[in-house]
């Protein structure tokens, strides 16, 4: 039983050694001793191999002609240059085509009709004419007769008759002109509808006569995602010249890859990165030859904006190991790999303006020192000047009391 007190005593005695030992460790403020050493600072990043150039496909037609998808391809498949990628229907098409061609038909028949009726209003026209002009030179016969023979009533009648008959003669020929001044305006009327009628059925031919996409040249079809993120399949409604797909230029592809923002600080063209392909272990030796401007998030849901950056693929690689647009891949950009240089790590810099500096410890006290950075990393930064070696370097001087 004494031996067991024994022991507890001693656990009481090292807990509360180990107690006092951590809080005077925690007033100790973290120091680094600033030494000249090696400096590596690397990125990787995941990306996919991209033809540099490529063809855009689209849907065939023009206007606002829509279209069915019927067959097509597999994405991402090789296609022959001339080769069938993708068939189309247009069943609006098919409907406009038979109602313009009834169309025109109707309008056919109506001018056919209208010169019908001005041939009859001519023949009509011409027999009541034939027949005024025999009654006038029946009456202009009586006319010069010898007036003691006839009636007194009867002379009348027959000097009526000669100007009823002259001014009907003459009503007749404007009724003649009129049947063909109408006749002429009402197939000029038809004549347009129906040139309106046969543009639209050259219109509707010619877009049933594109239903088919054809590979301009040789390459891997690549389906275009729509605004949601899905790629059309067979039965997808859509419409003439919308973009469907593209065909990469097999000889001209990129290394392509895409990483966080704040994660692409200090790269540049030029640096050497080693590109590996997903799957099968082959690495490639590139170089950086585009660097993106910009960045922009990739989806709605995450704010966190991508940058992107390539590296050209030369076409002896491309043969040799046959790449493709498509193929996964990883990439490892080499930043910096100096053997001895002065750094100090970022989280001991303050900055005030365009000026840093730095906190260093002598003898319990912090001093504070102004220094000139060169190469900056994500984790450290080259000192040019202002530190040597052997200084203390404090690590955390953003604390309350070290801005005082």
């Amino acid at each position: 039983m004494r031996k067991i007190n024994t022991i507890i005593a001693s656990f009481i005695v090292l807990a509360n050694l180990t107690a006092c030992s951590s809080e005077s460790s925690s007033d100790a403020v973290p120091v680094e001793v600033v030494e000249a050493r090696s400096w590596q600072e690397e990125i990787h990043a995941d990306g996919e191999i991209k033809a540099a150039a490529s063809t855009q496909l689209n849907v065939p037609g023009t206007g606002w002609d829509q279209r069915t998808l019927v067959s097509m391809v597999a994405n991402g498949s090789m296609v022959e240059k001339g080769q069938i990628i993708a068939v189309f229907d247009a069943a609006q098409s098919r409907v406009k085509l038979s109602q313009a061609e009834t169309d025109l038909l109707r309008k056919e028949l109506m001018e056919i009709g209208i010169q019908s009726n001005a041939e009859l209003g001519r023949a009509e026209l011409s027999s009541d004419s034939a027949k005024v002009t025999g009654d006038l030179n029946l009456s202009k016969r009586y006319a010069n007769a010898d007036l003691q023979i006839f009636a007194q009533n009867k002379i009348l009648d027959t000097l009526v008759d000669i100007g009823f008959l002259n001014h009907k003669q003459d009503y007749l020929k404007w009724k003649n002109n009129q049947i063909g001044a109408r006749s002429n305006a009402d197939q000029a009327v038809v004549q347009s509808q129906k040139e309106s009628v046969t543009l639209t059925i050259e219109q509707q031919r010619k877009s049933l006569s594109a239903l088919e996409l054809r590979a301009p040249h040789e390459g891997v079809f690549l389906l275009k995602p729509r605004w949601n993120g899905s790629l059309p399949q067979v039965g997808s409604k859509m419409w003439a010249g919308e973009e469907f797909g593209s065909l990469p230029d097999l000889e001209q592809q990129v290394a392509k890859f895409s990483i966080a923002e704040g994660a692409a600080f200090g790269l540049k063209e030029g640096q050497a990165i080693k590109v590996r392909l997903s799957g099968t272990g082959t690495e490639l030796d590139l170089k950086v030859t585009k660097v993106g401007k910009t960045a922009s998030t990739k989806s709605r849901e995450s704010p966190v904006k991508y940058s992107d950056f390539e590296a050209s693929i030369g076409q002896d690689l491309v043969r040799k190991f046959v790449l493709k647009p498509g193929q996964a891949i990883t990439g490892r950009v080499t930043l910096l790999d100096s053997k001895k240089v002065l750094t100090v790590p970022n989280i001991a810099l303050v900055q005030e303006g365009t000026d840093y500096f730095v906190y260093l410890m002598e003898k319990s006290t912090k001093l504070k020192q102004k220094v000139e950075l060169g190469l900056r990393g994500q984790i450290r930064s080259e000192v040019k000047s202002g530190l040597s070696a052997g200084a203390k370097l404090v690590l955390v001087p953003e604390k309350k009391e070290d801005k005082s």
